[in-house]
């Protein structure tokens, strides 16, 4: 074979790399990195947003990385923890935000109030309410994620004993479409997934592997591993199962190409 007969490998060697292995998730300061399948949970960087803490994480197909500040919309820096403004000085922004496999369409809630959100502009469009077929309201307690052709946010239970619930939503409306179940767990902050398995993390540094099934929710504690890099343990992380270091967890995201299986 000669050069002219010669496959062209590199033509097509990025076009089905798979995404980074990896959750982003983040705290009022901070932004860290999970590893789904080591547990480990690395710091990244302290964000730079004009002193706004960090509300919520979001992230497209192509691995860009949002944010929602108390009062702004920003791109993020995934190596720096830098932001970049896409709107300041907005009020009433949703809290709990994520973007739609297919459509890459960002939409938010903040309480029960559904928008969808410009990534170039952080223009905000109201799509409807929170609410299912029966007329049943709903509030979003945390985050937004897509998978496998569904759509689930954590809304709020203000039942210590029943904890706050996981419903599926219609994307384009906000509606409920499918009520999950209540998780036992409250204020339930972050929302990602890989591999088919939901990971909810809480606002008291807890991270939970969530399966949905017929019968419900069922959520598993995860024992995270730290890793401070250079500015903390030497790499080495440790457990948190002895509550010696908690992280008070704000917002999750994950690319959509993420695998669902």
């Amino acid at each position: 074979m000669d050069a002219s007969q010669e496959p062209d490998v590199q033509v097509d060697a990025w076009v089905d790399a798979p995404p980074e292995r990896a959750i982003w998730v983040a705290s009022p300061t901070t932004l860290w990195k999970f590893d789904p399948q080591t547990k480990v949970m690395a710091k990244v960087a302290d964000f730079d947003c004009s002193g706004e803490p960090m509300i919520d994480l979001a992230m497209n197909a192509n691995e860009e990385l949002f944010g929602i500040t108390s009062e702004s919309i920003v791109r993020i820096d995934k190596t720096t923890g830098a932001c970049t403004g896409i709107v300041r000085g907005a009020q009433s922004l949703p809290y709990a935000t994520g973007f739609i496999a297919g459509s890459e369409a960002w939409l938010g809630y903040k309480l029960g109030a559904a928008s969808a959100i410009d990534p170039d502009s952080g223009a905000l469009t109201f799509l409807g309410q929170m609410n299912d077929d029966a007329g049943n309201q709903f509030q979003a307690s945390g985050d937004v994620v897509s998978m496998g052709g569904k759509t689930y946010a954590t809304t709020f239970n203000y039942n210590p004993q029943v904890g706050d619930g996981i419903v599926e939503v219609d994307p384009s409306t906000g509606a409920v479409t499918h009520f999950d179940g209540v998780t036992g767990i409250q204020d339930l902050r972050g929302l990602a997934q890989w591999g088919g398995y939901l990971y909810v993390f809480s606002g008291n540094g807890k991270a939970y592997l969530a399966t949905v099934t017929d019968a419900g929710v069922n959520m598993k504690f995860l024992g995270l591993k730290y890793d401070f890099g250079d500015a903390g343990d030497g790499g080495d992380g440790g457990s948190d199962s002895g509550a010696a270091f908690s992280i008070a967890f704000r917002g999750a995201a994950v690319t959509t190409r993420a695998p669902v299986q």
